[in-house]
């Protein structure tokens, strides 16, 4: 697996001192390099490794480096110390060239996809008191966030209901193999396109974090952002894999509604729209699986009320057509 993909990436570093300190992922890693704290010649391990190695040959800190590159993100990459060594290996210019021309997506990618979903503030975004530009900068970059996971996921909703899912698990639908077998291909291509949303999602993600780090600056006007736009951004992802998760369950489900109905063709009938199963049992697991349904997408509303509550200016400059609606499929209950 390669390192841009390794979630939960951690690593450790000796001070002068020769004293041990743990840094919780690449954000962490990219601030001290920036702080000047981590050089090419400090001793670095990643993850579990016991042998520490100087930073300058260990990829992840070759990879903040090019992030942090002066005419990228506005401050000073370290030099590599060299003597007769330096001769022999590739020049850090060179490396970068490499680096941006084979690993540009990992880029984008290396500081969301390593940083653990549990992972505390920053120190910086902790203790530091933001200044108004600083706010007013965060607030953009977190509203451009959320307002295009909104975007998709209204384009999600779209999508679903072009597939008719409402229509096939009513009525005499039940009754048609065709429609349930319908259902199951399309809850297929439902979850890929939660699976596409939410990798998206992530790169955004990184990408809005390099931008505040370009953005903060050296002027100290914005100071913190970089950290500050880390923690909001990953407090946006833990939400969006919550409502990843409902998404899952329901295209589940689904699955499992259109299963159980295709192979009890013969043991009910359509009155009234309803489904009258023959044996009770049948007709009770069928309440089950409508009333998890039901479950789900009331769950879906209390999640967006709540992102809602903690995000008050989230939606507010897309057009009510463009916003997502937060419901899923759902239908009466049976009358047995």
């Amino acid at each position: 697996m390669s390192f841009a993909l390794c979630l939960r990436m951690r690593f450790r570093y000796k001070d002068q001192r020769g004293k041990i300190v743990v840094l919780q992922d690449v954000t962490w890693l990219a601030q001290a390099v920036k702080n000047g704290v981590i050089t090419p010649d400090t001793p670095l391990s990643v993850g579990d490794e016991e042998e520490f190695r100087s930073a300058a040959l260990i990829v992840a800190y070759q990879q903040v480096v090019v992030a942090l590159e002066r005419n990228r993100l506005g401050t000073t990459v370290p030099v590599v110390s060299g003597g007769s060594r330096a001769a022999t290996r590739p020049s850090t210019k060179a490396r970068i060239g490499v680096f941006v021309l084979l690993g540009a997506a990992m880029l984008a990618l290396v500081f969301f996809l390593t940083r653990a979903p549990d992972a505390t503030p920053s120190a910086v975004s902790a203790t530091s008191t933001p200044s108004p530009e600083m706010q007013t900068a965060l607030r953009g970059l977190v509203t451009e966030f959320g307002d295009s996971i909104a975007l998709r996921q209204h384009g999600l909703e779209e999508w679903l209901a072009e597939q008719g899912l409402e229509q096939r698990v009513h009525g005499r639908a039940l009754q048609a193999p065709a429609s349930l077998r319908a259902i199951r291909t399309a809850v297929a291509g439902y979850v890929a396109r939660v699976e596409a949303l939410v990798s998206g999602a992530s790169v955004l993600a990184s990408r809005l974090v390099l931008r505040a780090d370009s953005m903060e600056g050296t002027d100290g006007v914005r100071h913190g952002l970089f950290a500050a736009a880390g923690d909001a951004l990953r407090d946006w992802e833990r939400d969006l894999a919550a409502w990843a998760d409902m998404q899952r369950g329901t295209a589940a489900t689904l699955d499992s509604l259109a299963e159980f109905t295709l192979e009890r063709q013969q043991s009910f009938v359509v009155r009234d729209g309803q489904p009258v199963f023959l044996s009770r049992s049948d007709a009770a697991r069928f309440r089950e699986i409508v009333a998890g349904l039901d479950d789900l997408a009331s769950k879906e509303r209390r999640w967006a009320d709540d992102v809602l509550a903690r995000n008050p200016s989230w939606m507010a400059a897309l057009a009510p057509a463009d916003r997502p609606a937060f419901h899923r499929t759902q239908r009466q209950r049976s009358n047995q």
